[in-house]
């Protein structure tokens, strides 16, 4: 609940847009990408569309830290020129408050609502901050322009009740790019509460900037002193050899110039933190995918054995298919082979008759062609009567009965000549079986 809370804020507002470096826009366009080809596959694509959206909008954060009364919000007023936030000797921070250079007001963050509100609900505080997660503010101010491309985070002390109920606080600092650890001369002791929740966070790996407040209280040397002791008991108890104190005054005259310098050092590295931000939250959005691509790589692996055994089945059924088809094809070119040969015999055997008479008509020197014009007549005419002889004695008997509807004439019994029978049941049948028009013995003799 907390995570998408964060995220409900207009990161356009909430986080400086630098997305013109080129490198960043090309990463924010592919983690669109990406998001598409997660949508694409079914798998989840809210963060890498959220991710893209922070990184449009990112700032580099300064967190700073310290504990109760220790001036953190009056040092947040100093650096941006105006009365922001509320500052009081009694009451502690009730929520951390994020503060850039900006136009769109201020944004509250609860359980389950972002709201806008007006800049006064900063400085007087009450019920609408007292349960709110956090707030942010973009407002402005010239000396914010300074800084723009940079965030101050004013949290509650660190080892409040406050810090400890907030669950966004620690994700706040703990992401935050640079630390500004902050103590009050009047009391420059870092109790062992605030030292142990320091040791947790990542201070070796990003700027740290240690601030003595309130040092207008007290002379030049004694503040002098005072920062001594306090960059000694720092470096022991957080084990930064190098970390510097640098004291400030957030009185009337604000002085909080080694602040400044700090922060325009974080502004100049804001395109490079906002390039190494957008390439982890790229990395980060790619795994699933690259997990996705990984497995059905890997299931296509485990799957083509079996696809080659069933593509090695297939091909052997289809080299069957082929044989028997090939063997039909034989056995069609056979038969008409066969049949074609049948034919010829036939047709050879019922021409061999006629091979004698031709060649005496051709010997004696006369007409051949009107013989062989009539012997062919006549065997088609024979061909015809023996083809349709059996069928028409096959129908004879039931055409008997029907006489009286064919032919009222005809015998009711009897031997019927088939070529006259013929005629009587489908008249014009002799005339088509004579086609000569003349007697086949004659023709023959």
């Amino acid at each position: 609940m907390v995570r998408i809370l964060y995220n409900k804020l207009e990161t356009s507002g909430a986080r400086r847009r630098i997305g013109r470096d080129a490198q960043v826009e090309e990463i924010t366009q592919r983690l669109d990408a990406l998001a598409l080809l997660c949508r694409k596959y079914g798998l989840p694509d809210d963060g890498l569309l959220r991710d893209a959206e922070e990184l449009r909008g990112y700032h580099a954060r300064a967190a700073i830290l310290g504990g109760f009364n220790a001036g953190k919000s009056s040092l947040l007023n100093a650096l941006a020129g105006a009365y922001v936030t509320r500052v009081s000797l009694c009451d502690e921070t009730s929520a951390p408050l994020e503060l850039f250079f900006g136009t769109r007001g201020v944004q509250i963050v609860r359980d389950e609502s972002v709201t806008r509100s007006d800049p006064s609900a900063l400085r007087a505080g009450g019920r609408e901050m007292e349960e709110a997660l956090m707030a942010r503010a973009a407002l402005p101010l010239p000396a914010l322009r300074e800084l723009e491309g940079v965030s101050l985070l004013d949290t509650p002390p660190l080892a409040g009740a406050r810090a400890a109920d907030n669950p966004l606080l620690a994700q706040l600092v703990r992401g935050a790019d640079a630390y500004i650890l902050v103590a009050g001369a009047d009391a420059p002791v870092v109790t062992e509460s605030v030292s142990a929740v320091l040791s947790g966070l990542p201070l070796s790996e990003k700027p740290v900037l240690a601030v003595l407040t309130k040092c207008d209280q007290f002379s030049p040397g004694d503040a002098r002193a005072i920062a001594a002791y306090l960059q000694e008991s720092l470096r022991e108890q957080l084990g930064l050899p190098k970390l510097t104190v640098c004291r400030v005054s957030c009185g009337e005259d604000p002085d909080v110039a080694p602040v400044r310098d700090f922060l325009r050092q974080l502004q100049v590295r804001s395109a490079a933190l906002a390039r190494g931000e957008a390439e982890r939250r790229l990395a980060r959005g790619a795994e699933p995918l690259t997990r996705y691509l990984r497995e059905r790589v890997e299931s296509s692996r485990l799957l083509a054995p079996e696809l080659e055994r069933k593509a090695d089945a297939l091909h052997e059924k289809l080299e069957r298919l082929h044989g028997a088809v090939d063997a039909l094809n034989d056995r069609t070119r056979a038969l008409a082979m066969d049949a074609a040969e049948q034919a010829a015999a036939d047709c050879r055997e019922k021409l061999q008759p006629l091979t004698a008479p031709l060649a005496y008509l051709s010997l004696t020197g006369q007409n051949a062609a009107v013989y062989a014009d009539g012997a062919l007549r006549s065997l088609l005419r024979g061909e015809a009567r023996s083809r349709l002889a059996p069928v028409l004695n096959a129908y004879e008997k039931n055409l008997r009965r029907l006489s009286s509807l064919y032919a009222p004439d005809m015998p009711a019994d009897g031997a019927l000549d088939a070529e006259a029978f013929a005629e009587a049941a489908f008249p014009g049948t002799a005339e088509a079986l004579d086609i000569a028009g003349s007697d086949e013995r004659d023709i023959l003799a």
